[in-house]
């Protein structure tokens, strides 16, 4: 018996579904916050009008069986005009996957099915689900030997075990980490007054929400309009975020003051055990004080203390100081399906021949021409 799809394309019809995602998402099993009603109504809010949020729900005589959050975006790919449907997400999205309470095989299938008779489509861009995910094998058995399709590099986050006591935990790190942390420590001890906030509840319209925002207007990103504060459509996602959080008791927000100033800060969700660090910033004048690196090390030493959490997700980024504290990595994937078309054959011939042969090519160079400059 085939499925059936309907599509949901406004806010107000998505906004009614709360009770059927939270039975999907009951029955499936997938009850993170990243997976919500609520979540994806954040995202949709920030979606803004160059792209278009939409929603599948799939059912059967039996009743619901998934809901699949979409978006359609335009943008260059390689310097070719690309249409573009992918799982809705934000920049802030840890992972993403698929909600599907029964007829697995059966979903995917229809989903795929949906996207391919899709007119206004080039490219289906599935990014940020995790590798461990069984919906990756189910979207590779159904598009192997069918579709022209590819699985691309997605995400690195590195992830803290919490586990034994943080005097085990912090003893067992190099002298030389140690010391680190204790010059960090003491310099911010010269520097004035240090304290450090947590809060589980924050009002969007509240001094404090301001104040996040303008230690993310003063850090690093800002500039390059990457920043919580300067990315389009991030401060109305933060917004909603913090009104559903505070209410559902996902929200952790770390608050580090220097003399009674937010110089630094760090945005998580907790959840089934897990803290995810969503975002976090630091006032570039106060670089030289190591404020970001302070507050890391006093949020990881918490976290160890309160022993209602067993693992901390570090967020997307693998440099040296993030490894330093990390038991491991955890990885996402993306997947591409090409449109069956000349152009969508066109675009997959670009990714899969045309670039590996050009960076074969530019690396035999770059070799050669070190092999001349010491020969």
């Amino acid at each position: 018996m085939s499925l059936n799809i309907r599509r949901i394309s406004t806010l107000e019809e998505f906004r009614s579904l709360g009770p059927v995602w939270s039975e999907l998402a009951n029955e499936s099993g997938q009850t993170s916050p990243f997976l919500s009603h609520e979540w994806f109504q954040c995202c949709w809010i920030a979606a803004g009008s160059e792209r278009q949020p939409e929603l599948l729900l799939i059912d059967d005589s039996t009743g619901p069986l998934a809901a699949i959050p979409l978006i359609r975006w335009r943008e260059k790919m390689h310097g070719f005009p690309v249409r573009l449907l992918g799982l809705a997400e934000c920049p802030d999205t840890p992972f993403i996957d698929l909600l599907i309470a029964g007829k697995h095989d059966e979903v995917v299938s229809s989903f795929l099915e949906y996207a391919r008779r899709h007119e206004g489509c080039d490219l289906v861009r599935l990014r940020k689900i995790p590798t461990t995910s069984s919906t990756v094998k189910l979207l590779q058995s159904n598009l192997e030997g069918r579709r022209r399709w590819r699985v691309a590099p997605g995400e690195r986050s590195p992830y803290l075990e919490i586990t034994g006591s943080w005097s085990e935990f912090f003893n067992g790190k190099t002298p030389r980490f140690r010391k680190t942390i204790r010059n960090i420590q003491n310099r911010l001890e010269r520097a004035g007054r240090i304290s450090v906030e947590e809060h589980r509840e924050v009002d969007p319209t509240s001094p404090l929400f301001s104040e996040i925002l303008e230690v993310s207007s003063q850090s690093w990103k800002a500039d390059r309009g990457v920043a919580m504060a300067t990315m389009p459509h991030m401060p109305e996602f933060f917004r909603a975020l913090s009104q559903c959080a505070s209410r559902n008791r996902w929200l952790r927000l770390w608050v580090l003051r220097l003399n009674g100033r937010a110089v630094a800060m760090e945005y998580q969700i907790q959840a089934l055990g897990v803290v995810h660090a969503l975002r976090s910033d630091y006032a570039l004048d106060a670089r030289e004080l190591s404020p970001g690196a302070y507050l890391n090390f006093r949020i990881v030493q918490s976290l160890f203390e309160a022993g209602d959490v067993t693992r901390y997700d570090m967020g997307p980024g693998t440099n040296e100081y993030k490894l330093r504290w990390a038991s491991g990595t955890q990885e996402t994937v993306t997947i591409e399906i090409y449109r069956d078309s000349l152009y969508g054959r066109l675009l997959n011939a670009v990714e899969t021949k045309a670039l590996p042969m050009a960076r074969q090519w530019r690396d035999r160079v770059r070799s050669s021409d070190q092999q001349e400059a010491h020969a």
